[in-house]
């Protein structure tokens, strides 16, 4: 019962972290090519505004997207390797749940947010990237590491 919760919380944490990873270089993203006159951060959010950030998208060059390629992967990279190193055991597993959750973010966000079309060819890097990771983990960890210990 105990890993099970241990891994819950390696997942969270993970995710957490990954995601902050992912908004920091977003707004380093932001710094670099600023938002319309007017608008702040947090207006993204609000859907009154969907209009002028699909303008604003649309007006971005083509290099404004390899930094949101870069963040979007930093996600399934740093939060698979932190909730391996939290996990112990079933650190592919953990790994791999951060990789299929920052796929389902990731969809969820080129249905909603205008993108290119190559920006699809990250989906299926965040499974690779949180494979990597957890294999880092493990071999830091040394041969005695386990795939697939027992939860």
């Amino acid at each position: 019962m105990i890993r099970i919760l241990i891994a819950i919380v390696a997942v969270i944490v993970g995710w957490v972290v990954g995601s902050l990873a992912n908004l920091g270089i977003g707004m380093v993203n932001v710094m670099m090519f600023p938002l319309p006159d007017g608008m702040t951060f947090t207006d993204m959010l609000n859907p009154d505004n969907k209009q002028a950030i699909v303008d604003w998208i649309a007006s971005l060059p083509q290099t404004a997207f390899i930094l949101v390629l870069v963040a979007h992967l930093s996600q399934a990279f740093l939060g698979g390797f932190i909730a391996a190193l939290i996990a112990k055991r079933n650190m592919m597993c953990v790994a791999m749940v951060i990789g299929v959750l920052t796929l389902i973010a990731g969809l969820i966000n080129m249905m909603t947010i205008p993108a290119p079309v190559w920006l699809w060819i990250e989906m299926p890097l965040y499974l690779l990237v949180a494979w990597w990771a957890a294999k880092l983990v493990m071999k830091m960890r040394g041969p005695n590491t386990t795939v697939a210990g027992s939860m």
